[in-house]
């Protein structure tokens, strides 16, 4: 889904760039939300055998910042991070993170994400908000 103006080298974003130490997120677009899966290896360990709770949180801003880019076709740069983390997020294990808008008000735009175990199970949640930039984006829908 990744579709901007800059070239691969210029975006190294940690979440979704061509960062060597980055996440490599790649966010796909259904049912009025984004959604991708991962798993994360030892070199973004917290406790032992569990996600540092900072990468998590990175997790969960870049799914509402694909949400938001989703929904709105703009670039909207978070200034609220609101994270629950509900249960240890395993490593080497398939995680899936979901994120979705929730309202749009005066360029103000609230988003939702969620990390999920295989099964389903809630690991980590958050709520994003973000400001609207005049800077649009592309973004594929299939």
């Amino acid at each position: 889904m990744r579709d901007f103006d800059w070239s691969e080298e210029e975006n190294r974003c940690f979440g979704c760039g061509d960062n060597p130490w980055g996440l490599k997120l790649d966010f796909e677009i259904g049912n009025e939300e984004v959604y991708t899966q991962t798993e994360l290896d030892e070199n973004y360990q917290g406790f032992k055998g569990t996600a540092h709770g900072g990468i998590v949180a990175a997790m969960l801003d870049e799914a509402a910042a694909w949400a938001i880019a989703a929904d709105t076709g703009y670039l909207a740069p978070s200034y609220s991070l609101d994270c629950r983390f509900i249960k240890p997020v395993p490593l080497g294990k398939e995680i899936h993170l979901t994120g979705r808008v929730e309202s749009s008000r005066h360029g103000v735009v609230t988003a939702r994400s969620l990390v999920q175990n295989v099964s389903g199970e809630l690991l980590a949640r958050a709520e994003v908000k973000a400001k609207i930039l005049e800077k649009s984006v592309k973004v594929e829908k299939d």
